[in-house]
């Protein structure tokens, strides 16, 4: 057994979910039926103020839910952002196909899937197209807009597959070869980093074809791909994710199996490169409780970093301050097996965007989408009508685009942006 797969990459296709709750407040009470000139022209003065607000535009909030911390000090409702969601440029949707993105501008994005698109401020063509089905891409990084990096896994007939690094150099994309883990294996990269033309790294997993699953990291010199050894704090551990600073400040977050009890339970893992090697973080036990898993990593710093994923049937969130990992209670949702938090976005500002899904009573899926102000946590509604989850969010560009997967079968991947 491979064990679970980051949820980005199931190829189960939700059912269809209800409408979102009623957003609506409260009906106010019914005015007087008898006023006198007075009443009546503060009445026209506060209809004329509501409406004015209204043309300034009032966007899509579903509802505010308080998440709180021992650290929190606030108890009101989130205030929620500004203006959140923009109006896509023609084309930016319909012609899109892919479950990840990545980019610099808004002139200047990547997407990945069956292959890989660019969109150039105007619409979106097809960049590198694999020549096989099975070259299998799984997360795209850019570094500067001749520096790109893709990575998946290369199939072949049998069980042995061979870590996919694909570059793009300014002009062309090719293909760059990277070591096995395990020779005979399967051998996957499923994240991708970088903070320069020297210092990228591609986390996944390899199985042997008789052992246990185990981690895999690989960096880039500028020359050559190398696997980087590494503790393996937990058996059947996989990187999901990984987050390059600098060449001595890279993270990497994952999840491995322990026995509780007699019971074998997922249990996130962290680990920490320091410029000479690699180290595990502690990060909070979740086994007392049913387990975790950690599928994405986001930070603007080596001192503020989210790690977001599901913990024993809800939503799991957690913040690196420099000191310790801690975690962040996320919004209440009907407790499930299937609800997570796919991928994680943090801004400079401090505000943090996370996006999932979560299954409701009906055993549907619902796109999930939160905000983070320091403070509490703001839910808001998707604007997608066909949206059945959420898979990764990025910040390009002062924006934060959102790709995700369609409700209904044979539907188009999806993409829309935030603006705050």
């Amino acid at each position: 057994m491979m064990g679970e797969q980051r949820p980005p990459y199931t190829s189960s296709v939700p059912q269809t979910p209800p409408p979102f709750p009623d957003s609506r407040p409260p009906s106010e009470s019914k005015e007087e039926r008898h006023r006198g000139l007075p009443g009546r022209v503060k009445l026209l003065t506060i209809l004329l103020v509501v409406l004015c607000l209204l043309a300034g535009g009032v966007f899509f909030l579903l509802q505010s839910w308080h998440g709180s911390n021992s650290g929190s000090s606030s108890q009101g409702a989130a205030q929620a952002p500004s203006k959140p969601w923009c109006a896509a440029p023609q084309g930016l949707s319909t012609d899109f196909s892919g479950f990840g993105i990545a980019g610099h501008s808004s002139h200047d994005v990547w997407s990945i899937g069956a292959g890989i698109m660019h969109w150039d401020g105007q619409k979106w063509r097809v960049a590198f197209r694999p020549i096989s089905s099975q070259l299998v891409l799984r997360d795209i990084v850019e570094i500067a807009p001749d520096n790109v990096w893709a990575v998946g896994e290369q199939l072949t007939n049998g069980f042995a597959s061979h870590p996919l690094t694909v570059h793009y150099d300014g002009k062309n994309w090719s293909v760059v070869s990277a070591p096995d883990g395990t020779a005979g294996g399967k051998n996957t990269l499923v994240a991708v980093s970088g903070s320069a033309s020297d210092n990228v790294w591609a986390v996944g997993f390899q199985v042997p074809a008789r052992g246990p699953l185990t981690s895999l990291i690989e960096h880039w010199d500028g020359q050559h791909w190398t696997i980087v050894k590494h503790p393996e704090p937990l058996s059947g551990l996989q990187f999901t994710s990984v987050k390059a600073f600098t060449s001595n400040d890279v993270w990497a977050v994952g999840y491995g199996s322990v026995i509780r009890g007699g019971k074998s339970l997922n249990q996130p893992v962290i680990e920490h490169w320091n410029g000479q090697s690699w180290s595990p973080v502690a990060s909070p036990d979740l086994t007392p409780s049913g387990g975790g898993t950690l599928y994405a990593l986001d930070g603007t710093s080596s001192d503020n970093l989210w790690a977001v994923g599901s913990a024993s049937n809800r939503l799991l969130s957690e913040h690196w301050d420099g000191q310790s990992w801690k975690i962040i209670d996320t919004p209440a949702v009907p407790p499930d097996s299937s609800n997570w938090l796919a991928s994680v976005a943090v801004s400079s500002s401090g505000g943090v965007w996370v996006v999932g899904r979560v299954r409701d009573g009906s055993n549907a899926f619902q796109p999930f989408i939160a905000h983070w102000d320091g403070h509490q946590w703001q839910v808001l509604q998707d604007s997608a009508d066909n949206a059945g989850e959420l898979d990764q969010i990025t910040s390009i560009d002062g924006q934060y685009w959102i790709v995700g997967i369609p409700r209904s079968s044979g539907g188009h991947a999806f993409i829309h942006v935030l603006c705050p």
